[in-house]
């Protein structure tokens, strides 16, 4: 007979859940003596290794109970199969944040520094974007709205991944007075690992861009707007319809968009 302290150590457990185990009525000791002191046999380590085992993988004691009173191996069979969905449910949403955190550090950290209402011609290499379904009232109950929709369907975890984000925007000539107004879209940037559903797609073309940063508030945006609207026309710059109005981190403050924005046209 084996002492309690010498039968944990002999199956890899602990003397505190040797007796757990025999307070819940799951592994009881061969021999209890006059003082209380617990005493199991050789034998027994056959048993609490499935026992330990079966926990391991996942079992609650109370499955374990059952499996004991039945000595099935059917009823075995179906409680390791609803771990087994549950280990590849764990393994799929572990998958999921890997591929989001590698996201995350493949992209290049900007390193110019920004200085607010200064218009500058940038090149921009063509990326891939995810786009919300089209607004209508432009407010911000809206855009609260197609915000919470869009992440819904693509996956709030690529708020995280640090890819471009932002919103496009038709204003031809950097109207200033039409933004306030002006049907727009949510987008993110994604790349061929990307499940987007059923969310439409489209593509920012690589190019020369007329660019401005500013705080992203309505004020701002339309003094930008302005500014540049003045630049476009002392430089006699000919630009598109759209305004790809892009988030310069990750942290939203205000309408689903950060503190500081980049506004771009593209150069025709």
């Amino acid at each position: 007979m084996l002492t309690i302290q010498k039968f944990a150590k002999l199956a890899g457990t602990t003397r505190r859940t040797l007796i757990f185990y025999d307070e819940k009525g799951l592994f009881k000791p061969k021999q209890v003596a006059e003082n209380g002191y617990r005493y199991y046999a050789y034998d027994q380590l056959y048993e609490l290794t499935f026992i330990l085992e079966l926990r391991h993988l996942g079992l609650s004691i109370a499955a374990i109970q059952q499996l004991s009173n039945d000595r099935q191996t059917n009823s075995l069979d179906t409680d390791l199969k609803a771990v087994l969905t549950k280990i590849d449910a764990q393994i799929d949403n572990l998958s999921i944040l890997k591929t989001t955190l590698q996201t995350r550090f493949d992209q290049v950290t900007p390193t110019e520094s920004v200085t607010k209402n200064q218009p500058f011609i940038t090149t921009t290499p063509a990326t891939q974007f995810c786009r919300s379904r089209q607004s209508v009232a432009c407010t911000e109950a809206e855009v609260a709205e197609i915000y919470t929709d869009f992440y819904a369907q693509l996956g709030k975890l690529k708020l995280v991944n640090q890819q471009d984000s932002g919103f496009l925007t038709q204003l031809p000539q950097s109207d200033a007075n039409g933004y306030p107004t002006a049907s727009f879209c949510i987008l993110k940037a994604i790349d061929a690992r990307t499940d987007t559903g059923d969310l439409p797609l489209l593509q920012k073309p690589a190019g020369q861009y007329v660019a401005i940063d500013t705080t992203n508030d309505m004020k701002n945006i339309c003094i930008s707007l302005q500014i540049l609207a003045e630049y476009i026309q002392k430089k006699q710059l000919k630009i598109s319809d759209q305004l790809w109005q892009m988030n310069l981190n990750e942290q939203f403050t205000s309408k689903g968009a950060s503190d500081l924005v980049r506004l771009q046209y593209q150069l025709q």
